[in-house]
């Protein structure tokens, strides 16, 4: 993952697989209707590989962290978030 501020204070927090559901309710909204009830879809679920803390700018004119990038294995070739 690669999580800056206003384009600058980058962070890179290793994160690994912990676990995927082929399946799950959180995909739709609650109430929905007309969609059919086998989407094909799944959740992936991460955690970090270590703790970590960072700190980002707070004030009025200062924009939240964003997540700017998701790249696999090291490879910065391929941007898998857009």
């Amino acid at each position: 993952l690669w999580i800056d501020q206003e384009g600058f204070r980058a962070i890179r927090p290793m994160m690994r697989l912990v676990g995927y559901s082929p399946r799950s309710r959180s995909l739709l909204p609650y109430g929905e209707r007309g969609v059919s009830s086998d989407v094909s879809g799944g959740v992936a679920e991460f955690m970090p590989v270590k703790r970590e803390s960072f700190a980002f700018h707070y004030a009025t004119l200062d924009g939240p962290p964003m997540l700017r990038r998701v790249t696999v294995g090291g490879d910065e070739s391929r941007d898998h978030l857009s």
